[in-house]
């Protein structure tokens, strides 16, 4: 899901590939590759989004997660 958002905001942003690579420090072809539905790490992926101007937010809907003793 989160890599499906990245593609999308990444290709709607109106900006090249090649641009936004070079504007998050990493080499294009690792964009390029992404873009074919290749993997990126998480730190890369991280890069982008701020050039994008993305962030993570939690589900709408709450989880209950247990409590530590």
């Amino acid at each position: 899901m989160i890599d499906e958002q990245l593609r999308a905001a990444i290709i709607n942003d109106g900006r090249t590939p090649y641009e936004l690579a070079k504007l998050a420090a990493i080499e294009p072809d690792i964009l390029y590759r992404f873009l074919a539905e290749k993997d990126i790490r998480l730190a890369t992926a991280a890069k982008l989004a701020e050039v994008i101007g993305l962030t993570l937010k939690p589900l709408k809907t709450k989880r209950t997660h247990a409590k530590p003793n």
